[in-house]
């Protein structure tokens, strides 16, 4: 591998938060040793989407003890998972970019598998807990187990076919993430669904990842208004397509880079 800058890292672990002050200093400490250990250089992103609690300051005091660069960027509106990570992607400066749930429903250590992936030539590679060579630790409740279902099932049949669309464990090839990203409308659950159906329209090379998954009984994901949201966005989708949105970015709103340490010194 060839190496690169401190400006421009091998990769970069992506990270939406919101109202995360609880739980993201244990992430923080987890990626930042994994990160620490491996032959690569890399950089942490935050996006802190609008949090309401120290989310932010949580991870600055965190951060200040890792070894790896860590970034945060923020904006003061609470605006969806969706926004969090084209705010990210736009942000990155990997050359690969993936990104994590903050409470690392799936381990860091997974990444291994899907960058390996990347390095054999796909230009994506998604984390599936749907297959016989997954393993899941801990279920949802089975209600949520089965809406999942339900809405991978709709996306196979109407949009593209993964075998897991939600698992929040993805890698890309910067440019083809950033460029899929850019075009993105969509701002809560269905942007899984937006993302991979633009990647398949593009013709991209997309690799499925059986990983290790745990449920966190701490999501904040709202059952009746999320699910809702996510079908009303499957069809947003084929309507944007259809009247041909997908042809021109579309910019994010204004945010700023309010902390960088690198290496644990900061950077202002």
């Amino acid at each position: 591998m060839i190496s690169a800058t401190r400006e421009e890292p091998d990769l970069t672990v992506l990270i939406p938060a919101y109202d995360e002050a609880r739980r993201i200093s244990d992430s923080l400490r987890t990626v930042g040793q994994y990160l620490a250990e491996r032959s690569y250089s890399s950089e942490i992103l935050i996006v802190d989407d609008g949090s309401r609690d120290d989310t932010s300051s949580t991870a600055r005091e965190i951060s200040e003890d890792l070894s790896v660069p860590v970034r945060c960027v923020r904006y003061e509106i609470n605006r969806g998972k969706g926004y969090a990570l084209k705010v990210g992607f736009q942000e990155a400066r990997g050359r690969r970019i993936l990104f994590s749930d903050s409470d690392l429903s799936t381990p860091i250590e997974e990444a291994e598998k899907l960058l390996e992936r990347l390095e054999s030539g796909f230009e994506i590679a998604i984390g599936t807990r749907k297959d016989e060579e997954a393993m899941i630790g801990v279920h949802q409740p089975r209600f949520r187990e089965l809406l999942g279902k339900g809405f991978t099932l709709l996306v196979r049949l109407l949009l593209v076919d993964v075998s897991d669309v939600t698992c929040g464990f993805k890698a890309f090839e910067a440019e083809t993430g950033k460029k899929l990203f850019a075009l993105s409308r969509l701002r809560d659950w269905s942007f899984d669904a937006e993302i991979l159906y633009l990647a398949r329209k593009q013709g991209r090379e997309l690799a499925e990842v059986s990983v290790y998954w745990e449920d966190n009984p701490g999501t904040r994901v709202r059952i009746g208004r999320d699910s809702l949201m996510a079908l009303v966005g499957l069809v947003r989708i084929r309507l944007y397509d259809l009247f041909r949105q997908y042809e021109s970015e579309l910019p994010v709103g204004d945010y700023e880079e309010i902390w960088s340490l690198k290496g644990g010194e900061p950077n202002r």
